[in-house]
């Protein structure tokens, strides 16, 4: 026979103790929301069945998980939100090519993970009672910006990101699910207003309406999660990046702008992505966050890239390229020399 329910002030230690376990992690914020279907889980269903996830097929294999945590972690009753802020100066090469600022250094994905998964440890070895867990980071089918929403740890903005009244948009997101009932926290209200500068920002206004992206548009998508060739279209947006876009995040007056500090260190070129074997790749990047893209992902967008600002020095570089097995890099490689030996650039 199940015990009686905790009363209000068992469930509410138990939260402080999740909050204070959470500090001495060093999360930013912690949230708690209520476990169950997520807000804006009709508008997730919605945006799979317009097709507006291009090929993120993954996305809706797993939506069931992404609308009902209970297949997530059974008898799930609360969740609890985490975030910790990355550095938003831009992660730039010298020759101007950029990455996306949340993939500097490690992949995050495993320390935030450990960190975590230590405040629930800790949590529970302080509170009585056997009550099940599961870690989630952002690799798991959970909502998470929307159940940090719920969980007040800011509000989805119409860039689709999670916006932090102090912290901006530029933090990573983890959570705890227990079955562990706990009282939830209070949302915070959307504080965009008229502001349109992140839709106005994209390159290829994939936004088709406030926080409503159509991947198939989006810079992020093509280079971090497609696969093979890229549209020609595709290819002359891309500018100076060869992995995501921070364009909708930069021009948010929430994210203060921050410039890279003394020693910081800095990506590769599109000259070395292109002459970067596998040993170097395996070396340095292979437990980033780059991964998600391969070597010769990064190395197709640094090809794009090239043909985009017409980098003239690499040609050289761009027509061995085009003489490799991998489709899609040889199809960028060929395409960026044409364009940088056309008289006109075209």
């Amino acid at each position: 026979m199940p015990g009686p329910p905790p009363d209000s002030a068992d469930r509410a230690f138990a939260a402080r103790v999740y909050r204070e376990e959470a500090r001495r992690e060093g999360f930013a914020r912690v949230g708690i929301a209520r476990a169950g279907e997520p807000p804006f889980a009709a508008r997730f269903r919605r945006w799979l069945q317009d097709g507006l996830h291009a090929g993120m097929n993954y996305l809706a294999d797993s939506r069931p998980a992404r609308t009902d945590t209970s297949l997530l972690l059974p008898n799930a009753r609360s969740v609890i939100c985490l975030s910790a802020p990355y550095s938003s100066a831009p992660y730039r090469a010298a020759d101007g090519c950029e990455i996306a600022r949340y993939a500097r250094g490690a992949d995050y994905h495993g320390a935030l993970r450990a960190r975590a998964e230590r405040v629930a440890r800790r949590a529970a070895a302080r509170l009585t009672g056997g009550y099940a867990h599961r870690v989630c980071v952002d690799s798991a089918p959970l909502a998470e910006r929307s159940f940090a929403a719920a969980a007040g740890l800011g509000w989805i903005g119409k860039n689709g990101c999670l916006i932090d009244r102090e912290l901006g948009s530029y933090v990573w997101l983890a959570e705890i699910m227990t079955d562990r009932d706990l009282p939830a926290d209070e949302p915070i209200a959307e504080q965009c207003g008229a502001c349109v500068r992140c839709l106005e920002a994209c390159p290829t206004r994939a936004f088709v309406a406030p926080a409503l992206l159509d991947a198939s548009r989006c810079l992020a998508y093509w280079t971090i999660e497609h696969r093979g060739m890229l549209p020609d279209q595709i290819k002359s947006a891309l500018g100076d990046r060869v992995f995501g876009c921070d364009d909708c995040q930069q021009a948010c007056p929430w994210n203060s702008p921050t410039a890279p500090a003394p020693g910081d260190e800095t990506p590769p070129t599109r000259q070395e992505w292109l002459e970067m074997g596998p040993g170097r790749w395996r070396r340095v990047f292979a437990c980033s966050t780059l991964r998600r893209a391969g070597r010769r992902g990064v190395q197709r967008n640094a090809a794009c890239s090239g043909g985009a600002t017409r980098d003239l020095a690499l040609l050289p570089a761009l027509e061995r390229a085009a003489c490799v097995r991998e489709a899609g890099l040889a199809d960028a490689a060929a395409w960026a020399a044409r364009r940088l030996a056309a008289p006109d650039g075209g």
